[in-house]
């Protein structure tokens, strides 16, 4: 029985997680912002001793390969791939707007799903998924982009969309007002990522393959 160590910090929130035979076994969520480099390999220790595992016993690591903050992306990067080296293990990578789109997808068979993240004033990380009724896949149909919000109007208003998760509630994404749009988790979930690592196994990759989904370049200044 594999056991997934899942990685999350491409948001303010930090969330790692433990399962195994597809059952979450234990997570952790800190909303600690810019303290992640410091805090997560903390996190993960403390995630392995309320199970009574250690890090030997980690068959693979599931990564949030964005795209989301910069910083934390590549806190989490950094340190998820350190891990897969130091313990021979397999990366098995998923990206942000999937992991909305799969979070939603029980409510949403054989529909059209449009994930968006707030990427900068004006602009977003955005994608359309298209589901089968009955499988736990999700098919690209626009691959992960960053958009300006106007050109990610046409791109869904073209593929017609049946749904818009928006993940920040806080947002105020104006201009999609006319599209039926679904609140998402308010925190990622890392157990809900380490239980992919089983769905999405035939992606595992070495980590020297790894790589973030940044998008766009970080903000100077």
């Amino acid at each position: 029985m594999s056991i997934n160590l899942g990685i999350d910090c491409c948001s303010k929130w930090t969330s790692v997680g433990l399962s195994a035979g597809g059952q979450i076994l234990s997570e952790i969520h800190l909303n600690i912002s810019r303290r992640q480099s410091a805090c997560l390999p903390e996190a993960v220790d403390n995630l392995l001793a309320l199970t009574g595992n250690c890090l030997c016993q980690v068959d693979r690591i599931v990564l949030n390969t964005g795209p989301g903050s910069f910083t934390g992306l590549r806190v989490g990067l950094s340190y998820g791939l350190a891990l897969a080296a130091a313990l021979d293990r397999p990366v098995v990578p998923v990206n942000s707007l999937e992991i909305i789109a799969l979070e939603t997808l029980p409510f949403f068979q054989g529909k059209t799903l449009a994930p968006v993240l707030w990427a900068k004033r004006g602009y977003v990380y955005g994608a359309i998924f298209r589901s089968q009724p009955g499988e736990n896949r999700l098919f690209a149909v626009v691959e992960p982009s960053f958009f300006s919000q106007v050109d990610f109007l046409e791109t869904i208003s073209r593929e017609e969309v049946h749904a818009l998760l928006i993940l920040e509630k806080e947002r105020h994404y104006d201009l999609f007002s006319n599209f039926p749009s679904i609140p998402a988790r308010d925190t990622p979930s890392g157990g809900s990522l380490s239980l992919l690592g089983d769905l999405f196994f035939e992606r595992s990759i070495s980590f020297l393959e790894a790589k973030g989904l940044y998008l766009r370049p970080p903000d100077i200044g």
